[in-house]
């Protein structure tokens, strides 16, 4: 399960978290089904991607809505240029890596940590909880014969835990009938602490950011972490050859979101909490450029006009984006080929 056991992995699937940097929003929503998809979910993580795999897996608008986000972010995280350019390829990977019929995975919730010391801008905390009809000794079997790893059967906290007999393998636990957590050793440890009852899940502000996203088959929470404070976030880009301060982003505490779906419509949206309106109305400005930006850089010019298509828009200390498109204008791009990945 190399893909999974690769932190750059991880960085690719909090991808949709990251791309709200520049991506979307359109109101908050809150839901009762928050508690569900972070109860695993460690209180150490700050940023976390929770998907209906199920419905990316069937919806093609909502994949290229979500291969947008993923474009975006690309544009953002320079330091990290090997990341997924579309979601098919991402679903590919876990449901490859899993060596099981696709159609037995059904949601999967992505937890770690951000802005990491010195030019890592992901710290090695990286964990993905899988619901899915398999156990953890099935995920430890399709791991150990894709990836030629040994897997050592142990105990933790009462559950079953899978320790890799090489350093930078993938730990695998059971958590309950029908949810097993792949990642690193801290992350799997914790996920199945906090199933057990024995510490907390995740609390606020990123919980409380998470639940007031819309509910969607995508949704994302995490902490942004700030330009000036992390070597891996670049303090500028550079925009049709001029530099774009991004600094005005360490004032962001929270970013969440979603991929969502109404009716024939398919839409990707964002809420940046800042620290005050002041702060806010200088994010908005680099949200608006940085969006330019991306949009001018994208190769394929039906994507580009999704994303130059993104409204932003401040009210206080929050700074929202939002952008839509109908399922059959989203169709239309697929069958013209799809994006220039």
């Amino acid at each position: 399960m190399k893909q999974l056991a690769r932190r750059d992995a991880l960085q690719a699937v909090v991808g949709l978290a990251a791309a709200a940097a520049v991506g979307t929003v359109a109101g908050r929503h809150g839901s009762a089904h928050a508690r569900t998809a972070l109860d695993a979910v460690p209180e150490t993580a700050d940023a976390v991607v929770h998907a209906d795999v199920d419905a990316l897996r069937r919806d093609g608008g909502m994949r290229t809505m979500a291969t947008a986000a993923l474009q975006q972010r690309r544009q953002y995280v320079s330091a990290e240029p090997n990341g997924y350019r579309d979601v098919d390829a991402l679903l590919s990977d876990v449901e490859a890596d899993l060596d099981t019929d696709p159609s037995k995975v059904h949601r999967a919730t992505v937890f770690g940590d951000v802005g990491g010391d010195g030019d890592d801008l992901f710290g090695g905390y990286a964990g993905v909880v899988f619901r899915a009809e398999l156990s953890a000794d099935d995920v430890k079997s399709g791991i150990e014969n894709l990836d030629d790893i040994d897997l050592s059967k142990i105990e933790k906290s009462g559950t079953v835990v899978y320790e890799p007999e090489t350093d930078g393998g993938p730990w695998v636990g059971a958590l309950d009938a029908d949810r097993v957590v792949v990642g690193t050793e801290a992350a799997v440890s914790d996920a199945v602490d906090v199933a057990s009852g024995e510490t907390a899940a995740v609390g606020d502000p990123l919980r409380g950011a998470y639940g007031e996203s819309r509910e969607a088959p995508v949704r994302f929470a995490s902490r942004l972490p700030g330009p000036s404070r992390n070597a891996a976030v670049p303090t500028a880009v550079n925009a049709g050859g001029r530099s774009v301060d991004i600094t005005p982003l360490d004032h962001v505490t929270t970013l969440a979101g979603a991929v969502y779906r109404d009716d024939d419509v398919r839409g990707l949206e964002t809420t940046l909490s800042a620290a005050d309106p002041v702060a806010a109305n200088d994010v908005a400005r680099v949200v608006r450029r940085l969006r330019d930006r991306v949009e001018s850089e994208l190769r394929d010019r039906e994507l580009a006009d999704i994303v130059g298509d993104i409204a932003v828009d401040r009210d206080g200390a929050t700074v929202t984006t939002s952008v839509s498109r109908t399922v059959d204008e989203l169709e239309t791009l697929v069958e013209d080929g799809g994006a220039s990945y």
